[in-house]
């Protein structure tokens, strides 16, 4: 059993803490069991990299928006694929890509938030590195509203029976609109991670789910006419749910 100073902590947390501890990289986790792998397949998913075209590279984060940085305003730079991600006037975030993205995974990202209608602009910006300053991709989208489970007043007031009806809440409230989602755009979203949801309350009653971070490597190309049902199983047999949840 964890220690009371420990028991209300965020799991994902608690998971960074563990792997520092045991000196275990936190890309331990970054592939999926063979089942998952399996189960991916048989929607017939493509990870969103795999379908970048010619067009594609053309298409985004071609121009030079660094002139954006003059407005910017940090306000996270925890990611392990994004470098940082800014706040810009008229309710836009502008996420800059890490330099561990591969192209196509920076290009598949654009590309997945176009075929949503969340890209408002992509491109790069210039920003110093720890040498000197580089070119990194940027992609800015709506600022979606929200807060994640573990961080609500919410779920801080709740007592243990709760929270456990909160979390399957979620679950299902997520895995319908991961499949409305998949059934409208063609995308996937397979991140299904705490800070990857944003829940809306009235009183205790979650009332809006959004999905955000449509990057690598759990961003996926579906057809659109697959079934509903077999949508909502897959994401709810993910073992995110058991892992970060």
């Amino acid at each position: 059993m964890l220690p009371p100073t420990c028991q209300n902590l965020n799991p994902f947390i608690l998971l960074i803490v563990l792997l520092e501890l045991l000196q275990l990289p936190l890309i331990v986790y970054a592939g999926l069991p063979p089942a998952e792998y399996e189960r991916l397949q048989e929607l017939k998913a493509v990870e969103m990299s795999k379908t970048i075209t010619d067009a594609d590279r053309s298409s985004y984060l071609s121009e030079d928006i660094s002139n954006l940085m003059n407005n910017a305003k940090k306000i996270s730079n925890v990611g392990k694929l994004s470098k940082d991600i800014y706040t810009l006037e008229g309710n836009l975030v502008m996420k800059v890509l890490s330099s561990k993205v591969s192209k196509d995974e920076a290009y598949g990202e654009a590309k997945a938030l176009n075929m949503l209608q969340e890209l408002e602009k992509s491109g790069r910006v210039k920003i110093r590195s720890r040498i000197r300053r580089m070119y990194f991709p940027a992609i800015i989208m709506k600022k979606k509203k929200g807060i994640s489970l573990f961080s609500s007043d919410v779920y801080e007031r709740a007592n243990e029976k709760e929270r456990k009806a909160f979390k399957t809440s979620v679950i299902d409230k997520v895995c319908e609109e991961v499949a409305r989602i998949a059934q409208s755009s063609g995308i996937l979203h397979y991140d299904n991670n705490p800070d990857n949801i944003l829940l809306q309350f009235t009183g205790t009653s979650i009332t809006s789910v959004e999905l955000i971070d449509y990057g690598p490597p759990y961003t996926y190309i579906i057809d659109k006419n697959t079934d509903k049902q077999k949508i909502v199983d897959v994401c709810a047999a993910s073992s995110v749910w058991t892992l970060l949840w």
